[in-house]
């Protein structure tokens, strides 16, 4: 890590018996974010959501298409089955929340945001 490089670690919880976190503000203008998935019981897809502001109207971060004439869609997601990984995620959003595809009943989620500099 060079001397200048600032590395800071964010907590984001999802309840319980939830879908979605709360948001997490990335403003500071990181160069790299990269989402720390903890080890889950049951699968389910991740998704990123993302806003101009803090209150704002969050939606899913998707990916450009690859081709014009593809009308699949092109959501930014971490697959399920993947857990207990480091997963690089798109940076360049003010604010961020992380969604579940499927609610987890037994216990909270918790995701690190691992950003650098």
């Amino acid at each position: 890590m060079a001397n200048n490089e600032v590395v800071k670690v964010f907590s984001l919880d999802i309840p319980s018996a939830t879908t979605l976190s709360s948001a997490l503000d990335l403003s500071q203008g990181w160069s790299e974010v990269s989402l720390k998935i903890p080890q889950f019981a049951s699968a389910s897809n991740i998704y990123i959501h993302a806003s101009e502001s803090a209150t704002g109207d969050y939606v899913r971060v998707m990916f450009p298409p690859i081709n014009s004439a593809t009308v699949a869609t092109n959501d930014f997601t971490i697959v399920s089955g993947i857990s207990a990984r480091i997963i690089p995620i798109p940076s360049n959003y003010q604010h961020i929340k992380v969604e579940l595809s499927t609610m987890q009943s037994d216990a909270t989620s918790v995701f690190n945001v691992i950003c650098k500099s």
